[in-house]
């Protein structure tokens, strides 16, 4: 991976997938579940996604099969926008090592529903 981007250090892991993939297996399934419930009431038109955090305490690897979750772990209404923080797992079914989490902060503009 460091050399399709230029970079000078080698793979982290070699055969793990490469760390970026979490918002493939981590967030894109969570984040849709969560997006598209009316109990939520999120309005995607003013969604700006604010801030990411990521680690990966064991690797995730091809072919492996994971179990991701998220939880919304603090909501606040500042200067007319909300800001919700939601905390991210993925969880690897074979042998239920955590291979990532994080936490990421999304602003809705106007009303959140």
């Amino acid at each position: 991976m460091a050399l399709a981007i230029g970079g000078p250090d080698g793979e982290f892991e070699p055969g793990a997938v490469p760390p970026t993939f979490a918002a493939v297996y981590c967030l894109a399934p969570t984040f849709a579940q969560l997006f598209t419930d009316p109990d939520v009431g999120i309005n995607l038109a003013g969604l700006i996604h604010g801030e990411q955090t990521f680690e990966w305490p064991e690797p995730a690897r091809g072919g492996d099969v994971v179990d991701a979750s998220a939880e919304i772990v603090a909501v606040e209404e500042k200067r007319g926008m909300t800001f919700v923080t939601l905390a991210v797992e993925a969880v690897r079914q074979a042998d239920q090592a955590v291979v990532c989490r994080g936490r990421s902060m999304m602003i809705v503009r106007g009303a959140a529903a």
